[in-house]
């Protein structure tokens, strides 16, 4: 498992913007590719269509204003109305058209971000802990929103008008050199290298990109933190110190992200300056054509407004592509981040010939186990445990020696380094990880309770089961008193962690769940320190009758609930120090004891 990555450290991704970075994020506007073509065809039309009007203006100049004379077998009269009617018919179709593609490119653009969306949170659920232990949730959660919104602009409109505002600049070059090949060479020389200055401008914007979104990341990752734990704060009178720390993180992500705007900033400035260099040096070539060769220069007033005009048509397809380099520059970040949760393989996965555990009875079997969260330090080390089914287990010792380590190895929430867990004999790496999970019943002690209804939180674990089998497994751990006098009872509405219902209320709705799943193999983590007398006391039942007939796995933090345990083991040195009853242990005077002792 990697080192957690929290919210004042920058997130270390390798992945680099590249053309197979955007490949992969455009295989997911495979699926609307009629839309986009229709789209792009369209867009090629117009382009070639905007290329009219200028055209038109040459002969209105040359054919008609100056030599009152018109074209194609056509009057004076005929011949303006046409080019008029061409000229008004293309600005009106390019509005009209202009709307219909905002319009549909917008909408299969958040299609897109939809179905990219959807992949990130489905591959969220395949991942193993080790990801989650390594992100704090706000940086995950900013991965799923802002992140994928940001794109959206990228695939409705940056990509497309991109690639067909780089064939319109093409065209019209294209036209340029038709017109008089000594402007047109004249143009691209100052169009090249104002290529090579955006492209530059880009590369910039694109590390600073990184950046901004980096400490953007870790101020949201900050709100997270600080908004779950805000209790806390209160209670220590760390508000000032956590406005401090917001404050600070804060004025990071801004002055990021200004380093980012004032380069931003520069793309128009550059793009325009190189068009009225541009502009200026057509001007100086048509005068000293006309100055050293006059009407044989071969360069008329009509064509030469012609060719200013087109060249004034580079504009808006410059200053375009230039507003969306910016925008796929400061999103490619967000893609790197996006692609990185759709791409990142869990640790653990089924074997390919994995099988199906089938009902167990309980035996768990631990067979020279080493595991460590961080490569070179371990917790566990030849870990050796064998557990009789229907047996009670209590796990005890100091703060990360281990406790947790053992119940979630049996669970295969983390995968060994070295050695076997195995559950009635079968490797639990041989079988499907829900065939697993299915027959062991967890409840640790953060006791989460979704929004929905109480109804909907115990039929958690079951979905197809019914009312009254929820309802049964509610009286099973004495939960069903305290929820019939809820105001809507079994229908009361739970808001996002289980706001107004106690610590109890919240476990007593858990062991519900759990108990409905009527596991062979339990495992409990639960702390009842901040839960009043009575309900510690309906706990305790509660506990008693899961416990009954199931192999149990129980995190000790009260010695009423693991003293009539089968077999107490103390964690401690990466393995088992002491192991026994409670009388045994207290007898031997070790490790066990002096705990009993200190409580």
């Amino acid at each position: 498992m990697s080192k957690r990555n929290r919210f004042f450290e920058d997130e270390l991704i390798e992945a680099k913007f590249s053309r197979k970075m955007m490949g992969k994020a455009l295989r997911y506007a495979v699926p609307y590719k009629r839309t986009i073509l229709t789209i792009g065809f369209l867009m090629v039309v117009i382009g070639f269509a905007v290329l009219l009007p200028p055209m038109l203006n040459g002969i209105i100049i040359d054919r008609v204003i100056t030599t009152r004379d018109g074209v194609w077998g056509l009057n004076f009269w005929q011949t303006a109305l046409i080019c008029l009617c061409v000229w008004v018919s293309v600005v009106v179709f390019e509005i009209v058209y202009t709307y219909f593609r905002i319009r549909l490119m917008s909408h299969t653009g958040f299609k897109i971000m939809g179905d990219i969306r959807r992949d990130a949170f489905g591959n969220l659920q395949k991942l193993t802990f080790d990801y989650y232990d390594s992100l704090p949730a706000g940086k995950i959660l900013v991965r799923l929103t802002n992140n994928v919104d940001e794109l959206a602009n990228v695939f409705a409109n940056s990509i497309l008008t991109t690639i067909i505002d780089l064939l319109r600049i093409l065209l019209i070059l294209v036209w340029l050199f038709i017109l008089d090949a000594r402007l047109a060479v004249v143009v691209l020389a100052v169009v090249v290298p104002m290529a090579f200055s955006i492209y530059f401008l880009q590369r910039a914007i694109l590390r600073r990109g990184r950046v901004a979104r980096n400490k953007g990341s870790n101020r949201t990752a900050y709100l997270a933190e600080n908004i779950q734990g805000t209790t806390i704060t209160k209670c220590f009178n760390r508000t000032r110190t956590s406005n401090e720390v917001m404050r600070e993180v804060n004025t990071t992500a801004n002055r990021s992200w200004y380093r980012l705007i004032r380069i931003n900033e520069l793309f128009f400035p550059t793009s325009d300056g190189f068009f009225y260099i541009g502009l200026l040096a057509v001007y100086a070539t048509a005068i000293l054509l006309f100055s050293r060769y006059g009407a044989d220069s071969g360069l008329t007033l009509g064509t030469l407004i012609t060719f200013i005009m087109y060249m004034g048509m580079f504009g808006p397809p410059i200053n375009s592509i230039a507003v969306n380099m910016q925008h796929l520059a400061t999103a490619s970040t967000n893609l790197e981040r996006v692609i990185d949760v759709i791409e990142t393989q869990p640790l653990i996965t089924d074997a390919e010939d994995a099988a199906t555990l089938p009902p167990i009875e309980g035996r768990v079997t631990f067979e020279d186990v080493t595991f460590g969260y961080e490569e070179g330090v371990t917790v566990l080390e030849n870990f050796n445990l064998d557990v009789p089914a229907g047996k009670t287990i209590a796990l005890v010792g100091p703060t990360g020696a281990g406790k947790s380590t053992v119940v979630n190895l049996i669970t295969r929430f983390y995968e060994p380094d070295s050695g076997k867990i195995k559950i009635d004999g079968y490797n639990i790496a041989d079988v499907t990880q829900s065939s697993l999970r299915s027959q062991i019943g967890v409840m640790m002690q953060d006791s989460f309770i979704f929004s929905g209804t109480v109804m909907d939180n115990i039929r958690y674990a079951r979905p197809e089961a019914t009312n009254d089998e929820c309802i049964e497994a509610a009286k099973k751990v004495y939960a069903h008193d305290f929820i019939v006098k809820l105001p809507n009872g079994y229908d009361t509405k739970t808001n996002e962690q289980g706001q107004g219902l106690s610590q109890g209320e919240k476990q007593l709705i858990n062991l519900a769940r759990l108990v409905l799943t009527d596991p062979k193999i339990v495992i409990l983590d639960v702390a009842t320190s901040s839960i009043d007398t009575e309900t510690e006391s309906l706990i305790q039942s509660a506990l008693k009758i899961i416990l009954e007939d199931s192999t149990s796995f129980v995190i000790a933090h009260r010695l009423s609930t693991i003293r009539n345990a089968d077999c107490i083991l103390y964690i401690a040195d990466k393995g088992i120090a002491e192991a026994g009853t409670h009388d045994d242990l207290m007898k031997k005077r070790g490790r066990y004891y002096e705990l009993v002792n200190r409580k």
